[in-house]
């Protein structure tokens, strides 16, 4: 029986296949992510993805569809590392929680074109008709949401004045945290971003107990 002729066992190339796919898929997220860090969304072109990349246009659009499309698997794929920290923090008391700030600092110094990745799109998608605008509405109202839970979980148990409003205190904290990424962003020699957290994280505990 010739080689050709051999049965083939169960759809390993097919599996094969979709590996290869998604693995090509996945290179290109990172070099699209890339990109838009250094060019924002709106400066880069798909044909330098695809460039850059080594594929062709339509190569590019086969696996997103259009730009729009990559821009959403890049944003999805940055997600993913923020989300799984959001999972530790729900799975720690309450009071655990704010002392964990530093960390979430520590992980953005070391993936700062991460960091940048994200800065940069939200600028980008400020206005309704920009494709990551419903994304990022979407996530940062879930954001305030865990949050303000984390608030309100404390006050209950004590922990937290009673005084204070969550949804209030929620969106405060998250954007006193962006503003320093885009601080230590902008002047990384000026601004450590972990010590400005660690600082933060105990002026904001006083806050909340009232201490």
């Amino acid at each position: 029986m010739s080689r050709a002729d051999q049965p083939l066992h169960g759809d390993q190339p097919v599996t094969n296949r979709r590996e290869r796919a998604r693995l090509r898929r996945e290179e290109i997220i990172l070099i699209a992510s890339e990109l838009f860090a250094e060019r924002g969304y709106r400066g880069t072109a798909l044909a330098d993805v695809a460039a850059r990349a080594g594929i062709t246009e339509p190569g590019l659009l086969h696996h997103f569809g259009n730009k729009a499309g990559l821009l959403l698997a890049v944003i999805e794929r940055r997600d993913l590392d923020s989300e799984a920290f959001a999972m530790e923090l729900l799975g720690m008391e309450p009071a655990d929680r704010l002392r964990a700030l530093p960390e979430f600092a520590r992980r953005n110094r070391e993936r700062a074109g991460l960091a940048k990745l994200f800065t940069v799109l939200v600028a980008e998608s400020l206005e309704p008709d920009a494709p990551g605008h419903d994304h990022f509405v979407a996530r940062y109202r879930a954001l305030r949401a865990i949050v303000a839970d984390t608030i309100r979980s404390a006050q209950e148990e004590g922990l937290t004045r009673a005084g204070l409003d969550p949804e209030t205190k929620a969106a405060e904290i998250i954007a006193t945290l962006d503003g320093l990424q885009t601080q230590w962003l902008l002047d990384p020699e000026a601004v450590d971003i972990v010590a400005a957290v660690e600082s933060y994280a105990r002026t904001l505990e006083r806050d909340l107990t009232g201490t």
